[in-house]
């Protein structure tokens, strides 16, 4: 079943489904190195490796093709991070999976970085996915070498699972209690 995705409104954020009128702005993030750095291997929605960084707009726009038809099939999504007051895409978020355990995931520009802004950003998509379920634990896989998104990580209480997968380590939040 398609995802309904819903826009977020955060002090400084406007999350928003990713479109391809993210085009330009997704090109400038993934064809910075610094952001491609820990990302792992990207594939277009056939299973086709994607060259990091993104060369042309034309490769980019395979992300973005991804996420929309993973959010038609109903199996994950990216938000669209942009500036509340300049409506400027610095980033995106959203989940790799949803369902009994939704994997949490985000890229955010290297200018931006610093600044609170995806703490912010990943505080409201965990909001939401609590909101729309309650039970569902969340994941993010991290590279060890990635000390700024392992900050972010336990700073949302996410805690280190000992797990790995390519080389990156499980980080988990469990679900609230009903107490919670």
């Amino acid at each position: 079943m398609p995802l309904q995705i819903d826009t977020i409104e955060t002090r400084r954020l406007l999350l928003t489904a990713l479109s391809f009128n993210h085009s330009d702005p997704m090109f400038r993030l993934w064809s910075h190195p610094d952001v491609c750095r820990y990302s792992g291997t990207v594939t277009d929605y056939d299973g086709i490796e994607i060259q990091m960084p993104a060369a042309s707009p034309a490769e980019s726009d395979k992300i973005i093709d991804f996420w929309q038809r993973a959010a038609a099939d109903g199996w994950g999504f990216r938000w669209a991070m942009l500036d509340r007051s300049s409506s400027r895409m610095f980033g995106h978020i959203g989940f790799n999976s949803l369902g009994p355990v939704s994997e949490l995931a985000y890229h955010l520009h290297p200018d931006h970085w610093g600044k609170g802004i995806m703490s912010e950003a990943a505080a409201a998509a965990i909001d939401w996915a609590r909101q729309s379920t309650p039970e569902t634990t969340l994941e993010a896989f991290i590279a060890p070498e990635n000390k700024g998104s392992i900050r972010l990580a336990l700073g949302l209480n996410f805690t280190p699972t000992g797990q790995f997968s390519d080389g990156a380590e499980c980080y988990r939040l469990e679900p609230l209690s009903p107490t919670q």
